[in-house]
């Protein structure tokens, strides 16, 4: 067996494939994510601001996906960050409701409207707004003021 050395490749004959490699470099390119640092900064609040909660349990459990649950409660809540979809997702996990209630909703970023909050995707509400009505769901007796 021979090895093809770098002269093999040059008598090749030339194609326009060369071309449509360069103007796909050009324009499919990845993108940056500019999501990304507005969800960690978001995300990163709700854990702050959630902060020695009483009996709160907060678990990292990836990069971009935590979990809010209470200790000995059922139910928790998980916000997660999808970049393929620059979208963050919130699961209601576990809480007790009929099979029709919404088990999850998405928002995206709604930057040149708002600044940078997370909107839904059906334009009903907004991320934060949401995670405080399931910390309602986790802590009942709290009620609403």
């Amino acid at each position: 067996m021979t090895s093809k050395g770098p002269d093999d490749a040059d008598a090749l004959p030339k194609t326009s494939l060369a071309d449509l490699v360069q103007k796909a470099r050009e324009k499919v390119g990845a993108e940056p994510d500019k999501s990304g640092p507005s969800a960690t900064r978001t995300m990163a609040a709700i854990v702050r601001d959630l902060k020695g909660m009483p009996e709160i349990s907060i678990t990292r459990e990836s990069n971009m996906r935590i979990r809010l649950a209470r200790r000995g409660k059922v139910g928790a809540l998980v916000v997660e960050y999808h970049a393929n979809i620059t979208a963050i997702e919130l699961h209601y996990d576990g809480f007790p409701g009929a099979p029709t209630d919404v088990k999850r909703r998405r928002y995206t970023l709604d930057a040149e409207q708002t600044g940078s909050e997370w909107h839904r995707l059906d334009r009903g509400g907004e991320l934060i707004a949401d995670v405080r009505d399931a910390m309602l769901r986790l802590y009942p007796e709290l009620g609403e003021d």
